[in-house]
């Protein structure tokens, strides 16, 4: 009774975000969201910054919202899963985080900010975790499209960081942070193959769903670490796409 009496009360609340975001939308000029994103370690914190910090040079209105910071807008909060191979839990996750996503894109559309810097909390965080936690690929694959097209009002862009080789790369981001940090304990080889086998096999399925998402896209796939490169590709890409619009 409490799971039905859950989902009437969500589902209420869905169809009321919905109703807020069109009106959103048709009452709003155009808003630009860049999305940067990749496996842990990646640098997409740190590219975040310098994309806030070119739009701010440039006099472009605009918001950048990094993974760890308090009260992020696209986390949900006081829900614990345990698996999403379970339907209930499944259905609950999906509703919770298409609710957090519209709000989030109906503040954004309201705001006085023309472009707004996320990473990390699309694909690492929601998709790649979903994965993790067993939700079936029919759901993830629903899941994935529905927040897709939340995200459309706010004519998203994206830069995606590819790894190549996600062991070596697992022990590279550990050479630097340490073997311990937030959720990761890695010490072993059989840690790091682990690791390697959980993340490639969402690695796979995000690089599909990047690679069929129609929008404008920059996929930097990291082989060497030619951080100055990356840099310069993605200060081009966000001049082109986020500067000069405004």
């Amino acid at each position: 009774m409490r799971l039905e009496t859950e989902r009437l009360r969500l589902w209420r609340n869905i169809l009321s975000g919905v109703l807020r975001l069109e009106v959103a939308k048709m009452t709003t000029p155009n808003k630009r969201l860049i999305i940067i994103d990749g496996m842990p370690g990646s640098g997409k914190t740190t590219c975040a910054s310098s994309v806030a910090e070119l739009l701010t040079s440039r006099g472009v209105a605009s918001r950048c919202i990094l993974e760890l910071e308090e009260n992020h807008p696209l986390f949900i909060r006081g829900y614990e899963f345990t698996s999403l191979a379970d339907e209930d839990q499944a259905e609950l996750f999906t509703t919770q985080l298409e609710a957090v996503f519209r709000r989030f894109v109906e503040e954004r559309l309201g705001s006085g900010d023309e472009v707004t810097v996320i990473e990390s909390v699309l694909f690492q965080d929601a998709i790649s975790c979903a994965h993790h936690m067993g939700m079936p690929l029919t759901k993830l694959v629903m899941l994935t499209t529905s927040l897709q097209e939340i995200l459309a009002a706010l004519n998203p862009v994206l830069i995606y960081f590819y790894q190549l080789d996600v062991e070596a790369q697992w022990r590279f981001i550990c050479s630097v942070r340490g073997n311990e940090w937030g959720p990761v304990s890695l010490h072993t080889d059989e840690d790091f193959r682990e690791a390697a086998a959980l993340w490639g096999g969402s690695q796979a399925f995000v690089r599909s769903v990047v690679d069929a998402w129609d929008i404008p896209k920059l996929v930097i796939v990291n082989k060497d670490h030619r951080w100055a490169e990356y840099t310069e590709r993605v200060g081009r890409f966000v001049e082109e796409q986020a500067v000069k619009v405004y």
